[in-house]
């Protein structure tokens, strides 16, 4: 099989417990000379608490949500935000190429093995971007490897995350409001919220605050990129 990124030749090894089927098969999508370029996350090289890469065990982000909404935030990422992820997302987002939603499946999949939630849900695109788009890109990157609940809703906002500097992105009103499922949710549940890139943080906190108002108070986040 080739490469989703750049069309190499990829040659998947199987472990036993995949071929005789007590595990999973998740094809492997990225070449080695794409992983290359990838940089993984390490909380012991950075913020304990986003995984963002400084010389702070807790970076000032966090350090001013918890100021501003007593959050001690609870983030997970796998890879730093660099040229390549930038040119990913470019060609998956931007250009809608939608078959790079699986470019990190495996990776997502080794991750979600070790850990565990009660629910998990994600970051929904507004109804705008959907029809800007014709899909949603976190729910098409996330839903084949999680079992996704739907819990929240995204009002458009005045203009995209991308487009706005730090302190724009800091002063975006919330957007978000929860959305009951037709499952009977536990409000002790441990819930994990999906994005695909985590910067300031400001996204996923107006989504923790729409959950947490709902009655939700165990909650962590994850995002592809950092």
């Amino acid at each position: 099989m080739k490469c989703l990124f750049c069309g190499n030749l990829i040659v998947n090894e199987w472990k036993l417990k995949e071929l005789f089927g007590f595990e999973k098969i998740v094809r492997d999508n990225i070449c080695q000379l794409c992983r290359n370029q990838l940089e993984l996350l390490n909380p012991n090289e950075g913020c304990i608490r986003c995984y963002k890469r400084n010389n702070e065990s807790i970076c000032q982000d966090c350090r001013f949500w918890e100021e501003k909404y007593q959050i001690i935030n609870c983030h997970q990422s796998l890879f730093e935000y660099n040229q390549f992820i930038h040119s990913y997302f470019k060609n998956y987002k931007r250009y809608g190429d939608i078959l790079l939603a699986e470019l990190f499946s495996k990776d997502l999949y080794n991750w979600s093995k070790c850990n565990r939630f009660d629910i998990i849900t994600y970051i929904p695109a507004s109804n705008g971007h959907l029809q800007e788009r014709g899909f949603d890109p976190v729910w098409k990157m996330y839903h084949q490897i999680f079992d996704l609940t739907p819990m929240l809703v995204k009002l458009d906002a005045d203009k995209p995350q991308a487009q706005k500097n730090r302190y724009e992105r800091l002063q975006t009103p919330q957007t978000f409001y929860f959305q009951p499922s037709n499952l009977d949710i536990s409000r002790n549940s441990k819930v994990l919220i999906l994005d695909d890139i985590y910067t300031t943080g400001r996204t996923m906190m107006h989504a923790r605050q729409a959950l947490e108002i709902a009655g939700f108070n165990n909650i962590c986040t994850f995002s592809l990129s950092r």
